[in-house]
């Protein structure tokens, strides 16, 4: 095995390298308007994967074009995760636009960024994500507003599932919860203590998090995409924000627990959150 100090060089010379050969690929298909620019990122997303030695086991119904994919958040390696299993894009903060390195590549992906802070901006924000949706893109929003720590789930807000309240040729655009979990290092069930280690919450700084993924053995990220619904079966955004919430929250349960089959051990009475402390981002 080699030792964490030459896994992280030989990973992160590896990442630069994708990097730097696929973000002139991508940034020329989208100048030039090519076809297939929602392609190169799922390539690059897996190629990044499996060079950090990551596995993602996927179970449930995969969405359909035109959905609003409603994730809990745990890591910035979320979007390689998500996106490595199909066309997808996403919905961010504003400022992370302005981040180096990081904000160029969202923007590759063709991200959607959002003041969150500014409700003046509330309807402006919704319409664009309407036209995403009509137009067939894929959008997975973090509705938590935040990262938590792998465990437990915060609370979905609500404000821009009304993205969702368009129809097209008369049905509801649809929404899906999908839960993230980190579920085990090197074949053996991950740990609560092990799994906030993954975790980019609190204090934590980006690239102390980053160094600390490079260096990690290998590990498998669990993606359950529950059943999909919309705002017209749910009874309202709001209903659908807690009802969204339950899923994922019981999803990330039952795979951090030991539970496998999602679907069957899940009940409507199942709590909607652990209590387990978490501390969220600034």
């Amino acid at each position: 095995m080699l030792p964490d100090i030459i896994r992280i060089a030989i990973r992160l010379i590896l990442v630069v390298a994708i990097i730097v050969i696929f973000s002139p690929i991508q940034f020329l298909i989208i100048i030039l308007r090519i076809p297939g620019s929602d392609i190169l990122p799922l390539i690059f997303h897996k190629v990044v994967l499996k060079i950090l030695g990551v596995r993602v086991r996927v179970s449930g119904p995969l969405p359909a074009p035109g959905t609003l994919i409603v994730s809990n958040h745990v890591s910035w390696l979320d979007i390689c995760t998500i996106g490595s299993v199909l066309p997808i894009n996403f919905v961010a903060k504003a400022d992370i636009s302005g981040w180096p390195i990081f904000g160029f590549l969202a923007k590759l992906q063709k991200t959607l960024f959002i003041k969150r802070d500014r409700r003046s901006d509330t309807a402006n924000q919704r319409n664009a994500m309407q036209d995403r949706l009509l137009d067939g893109s894929r959008l997975v929003l973090f509705p938590e507003g935040t990262t938590g720590d792998g465990t437990i789930v915060f609370p979905f807000k609500s404000s821009l599932f009304a993205a969702a309240e368009v129809q097209e040729n008369d049905r509801p655009i649809p929404i899906q919860p999908l839960s993230l979990a980190f579920a085990e290092l090197s074949g053996i069930p991950m740990s609560r203590r092990i799994r906030i280690k993954y975790a980019w919450i609190g204090d934590v700084g980006l690239l102390s998090n980053m160094f600390y993924v490079l260096g990690s053995y290998s590990f498998t990220i669990n993606l359950i995409f529950h059943a999909p619904t919309n705002l017209v079966e749910a009874g309202g955004r709001k209903k659908l924000a807690v009802s969204a919430h339950r899923q994922v929250q019981n999803g990330v349960a039952n795979t951090t627990v030991g539970f496998t089959d999602v679907e069957a051990t899940h009940t409507p009475d199942a709590p909607s959150e652990l209590k387990v402390a978490a501390k969220p981002l600034a």
